[in-house]
């Protein structure tokens, strides 16, 4: 039987509206596909998470740090800090024979393993303590001051006469030769000095009896490198250092274990035994 086209249309329309073929859903289908969904929300965060803790495992696991250098000439390793270094040698090298020109030439790095070593975040490498640098150090301000040309109101070069007017006392002479020496006492000088007199030329060494400091800060327990950093021209001598305090005058500085014990001011021309 032959039909037409646009009847063929109509048949198929009347029967895709028949209500018979309808497939109705069932009346829980929204709380199931719901439910569902949650389900499989709920799956894939615990993969995630999983593969979260497996990734921390792997990583606190990298304790070492190993780099492994492979190629086909021959296998080199060595640990992270350096500290031991093992090489394979070509098994294609004896000893009296060159490498099997029929071998390849080895291609660039095939094998490279690194783990890093794993540290706390917080944990901070302990530096030991640096010793303190001479400059760095306290300067030396006890006691009296002996000055770059002289102790209190008596200075290098004056004569008997001079330093008895400035209200010192000279006493306990021993007389040698062109030179005397003396204590000096009194309101002159800021304590008792021991004091060498040159008939020629003048008061010419002063060492106080107790510690005294120079102006750079060097006195009593002064280190030789502190002493050295004050004074940048100061040279060794025996029993300890002599620096310039002027063009006339000079420090000497007496060490012993602790560092200086004594002062003295000498006049660099002099005729007296220093």
């Amino acid at each position: 039987m032959n039909i037409s086209e646009d009847e063929l249309e109509q048949r198929l329309r009347a029967l895709f509206a028949d209500e018979r073929l309808d497939l109705p859903p069932p009346p829980d289908a929204g709380t199931t596909i719901v439910a569902g969904a949650r389900r499989r929300r709920r799956r894939r965060q615990g993969v995630l998470a999983v593969t979260g803790v497996a990734a921390a495992v792997v990583a606190v696991s990298g304790g070492l740090t190993v780099l492994r250098l492979h190629s086909e000439d021959g296998t080199a390793v060595m640990s992270a800090d350096g500290s031991s270094i093992s090489v394979k040698p070509p098994e294609n090298l004896t000893a009296g024979r060159q490498p099997d020109p029929s071998v390849p030439p080895p291609t660039s790095t095939q094998d490279i393993q690194v783990s890093v070593p794993h540290t706390s975040p917080t944990s901070k490498a302990s530096r030991p303590p640096s010793a303190q640098s001479p400059s760095k150090l306290p300067p030396v301000l006890s006691g009296p001051l002996l000055g770059a040309d002289g102790f209190g109101t008596i200075k290098l070069g004056m004569s008997e006469t001079q330093i008895a007017a400035q209200g010192v006392t000279l006493s306990d002479a021993q007389a040698g030769g062109s030179c005397t020496v003396y204590t000096a006492q009194g309101s002159g000088v800021p304590a008792a000095a021991t004091v060498v007199v040159s008939k020629a030329l003048g008061l010419t060494v002063v060492t106080p009896a107790q510690a005294a400091h120079t102006a750079e800060g060097i006195g009593v327990g002064s280190t030789k490198d502190q002493v050295l950093a004050a004074y940048p021209a100061a040279k060794a001598e025996t029993g300890g250092v002599v620096a310039p305090a002027t063009s006339a005058a000079d420090y000497h500085f007496r060490l012993g274990d602790s560092g200086v014990v004594q002062t003295s001011l000498a006049s660099v021309n002099q005729d007296c035994a220093g």
